[in-house]
C-alpha cells in the first residue's frame, strides 16, 4: 500500500511540475509578446520621425525657391544684371551647400535608424529561435520521460488502482448488503 501511495505522489509531483513549466512557459512567452510590442512602439517612432524629417526637406526646398526668387527681384532692382548674378550664384551657392549639409544629415540618420532597426530585427530574430529552440528541447525531455514512465508505471500502477477500487467496493458495499437484507453478525 506504501508503494502505491508513493507512486500516486511522484505521479502527483510529475503532474506539478508539468503544470510549474506551463506557467513559466506562458509567462515568458507574455514577456516576450510584451517586448515585441515595445519593438513595434519603436519602429512606428522612427517611421514617424523619418515622415517628419521628409516634410522638412520639402520645407526647407519651398523657403529655398522663395529666397532665390526674392534675390532675383531684389537684385534686379539695386544693380545691374551682372551684379544680380553675382550675387545670385554666391547665395545659389551657399544654399546648395546647407542643402547638401542638410542631404548629408537625412542621409546620416536614416543609416543610423537602419542599422538600428537591423540591430533590433536580430535581437528579436535570436531571442524567438532561443525560446523555440529552449521549448522544443523541453518538449523532447518531457516527451522523453514520459514514454520512460509509461513504460514503466503503466502495469503495476493499473494493479495497483484495480486492486483499490476492489477493496473500496467491498469496504463500501458488504455494510450496505448487510444493512439492506437486514443481517447482523453482532
Amino acid at each position: 500500500m506504501d508503494t502505491f501511495i508513493d507512486k500516486l505522489a511522484q505521479k502527483r509531483n510529475a503532474q506539478e511540475m508539468i503544470r510549474a513549466n506551463s506557467a513559466a512557459e506562458a509567462a515568458k512567452m507574455e514577456q516576450m509578446q510584451k517586448q515585441l510590442q515595445a519593438y513595434d512602439e519603436i519602429m512606428q517612432e522612427i517611421r514617424r520621425v523619418n515622415i517628419k524629417t521628409a516634410e522638412n526637406v520639402e520645407n526647407m526646398r519651398g523657403l529655398l525657391a522663395q529666397c532665390v526668387e526674392k534675390l532675383e527681384s531684389v537684385k534686379t532692382e539695386e544693380g545691374t544684371e551682372e551684379d544680380a548674378r553675382k550675387q545670385l550664384e554666391a547665395v545659389s551657392g551657399l544654399l546648395e551647400q546647407q542643402l547638401e549639409s542638410v542631404r548629408g544629415s537625412l542621409e546620416e540618420r536614416h543609416a543610423q535608424t537602419e542599422d538600428f532597426v537591423h540591430k533590433e530585427n536580430v535581437k528579436v530574430y535570436r531571442n524567438v529561435q532561443a525560446a523555440f529552440t529552449e521549448e522544443l528541447e523541453k518538449q523532447n525531455r518531457l516527451e522523453q520521460e514520459n514514454q520512460a514512465a509509461k513504460g514503466k508505471t503503466t502495469s503495476p500502477l493499473l494493479v495497483a488502482v484495480l486492486i483499490g477500487v476492489l477493496v473500496d467496493i467491498a469496504v463500501n458495499l458488504i455494510p450496505l448488503v448487510l444493512q439492506l437484507t437486514n443481517v447482523k453478525f453482532f
